[in-house]
């Protein structure tokens, strides 16, 4: 199983509105597409059901449905990297981002596509998933006893020359905000992990681009503390527009918008999520990394192989009332 986005380089989440689910775990409470997503993956690690894990991959989508998901990306760094791959000299009158790429478009997605499909269902079983059930079965897990207690968005945070930045693709030119803009959707859990470059500059989301006197705290674990993951789940009462800033270095942060599931004005992001289940007496967690996810018409799909991350410290935000 190769991995599909360094073949293609075109990948990215398409901002599909897809309707809230109702279940008897959350009676009264909206879903996100995501949430449900690594629900059906930990339960096909759990029942060792390998066709649940294919159909919700990038791989189980067919010819018609990738040309339309594909022309769609509303992605602008992954449209570059398509028309970059354009061999043939484009037209005078085509000088344009989008011209460019209804021209890219045409001439290269059945290569893309070609490439897809040559990955056979063995490939994806013996690189994708088996690769998960060895991981386990190195710490003699039983998967009936395990139990699934945290699903969230995994977004990497470093430090450059203009400040933080965090793992995120860019919008095409006409879409709304700007690079340093971070898109966050309602219901739905993101874990912000800080690398060592990020040391002793504190991340703090706040009301106001850099007065730590108005930071916002509501659904945010660990906001301003310089040390350790961030956890953030906004709810409906959270505020369309936040902002991201260091308290002692003016200017490293940016905007963040806060949207709703069905919004679809955003960015196509491609998002990794992270599983963590507990297991075992005492109670011990492991985390599966779910990589490159996107969104299409069949739903979210993800794109690379997932990654048996192991045995963790407990993280931030478990408690004890998860894993019972």
């Amino acid at each position: 199983m190769p991995s599909i986005l360094k073949v293609m380089m075109v990948l990215a989440t398409l901002s599909l509105g897809i309707a809230p689910v109702q279940t008897e775990a959350k009676p009264n409470a909206t879903f996100h597409p995501m949430e449900l997503l690594g629900d059906r993956l930990f339960n096909s690690f759990k029942t060792q059901d390998f066709n649940t894990f294919f159909q919700n991959s990038i791989f189980s989508l067919n010819e018609t449905t990738f040309r339309s998901f594909l022309k769609d990306i509303r992605n602008k760094t992954l449209r570059e990297n398509l028309i970059a791959l354009h061999k043939i000299r484009f037209p005078p009158a085509v000088s344009t981002l989008d011209q460019k790429w209804q021209v890219a478009f045409q001439h290269n997605w059945r290569e893309q596509w070609r490439h897809l499909v040559r990955n056979s269902r063995n490939d994806i079983l013996n690189q994708g998933f088996l690769p998960i059930l060895n991981g386990a079965k190195e710490y003699d897990i039983q998967w009936k006893t395990t139990k699934l207690i945290a699903t969230e968005i995994l977004l990497p945070v470093t430090w450059s020359n203009v400040g933080f930045e965090i793992k995120g693709d860019q919008d095409l030119d006409s879409g709304p905000g700007t690079p340093r803009t971070v898109f966050l959707d309602r219901d739905c859990t993101y874990r912000l992990r800080p690398d060592k470059l990020t040391y002793a500059k504190a991340f703090m989301v706040g009301l106001d681009k850099q007065d730590s006197e108005q930071a916002y705290d509501e659904g945010i674990l660990g906001n301003g503390t310089g040390e350790g993951d961030i956890l953030i789940r906004f709810e409906d009462n959270t505020p369309n527009t936040l902002y991201y800033f260091c308290p002692d270095q003016p200017g490293a942060g940016g905007n963040i918008l806060i949207k709703d599931i069905d919004d679809s004005d955003k960015p196509n992001q491609r998002i990794d999520l992270l599983l963590t289940f507990s297991y075992g007496q005492p109670t011990r967690y492991y985390q599966i990394l779910i990589r490159e996810i996107i969104f299409t018409t069949s739903g979210p799909l993800f794109c690379e192989r997932p990654e048996w991350i192991g045995l963790v410290n407990k993280p931030l935000g478990i408690s004890a009332k998860n894993t019972q």
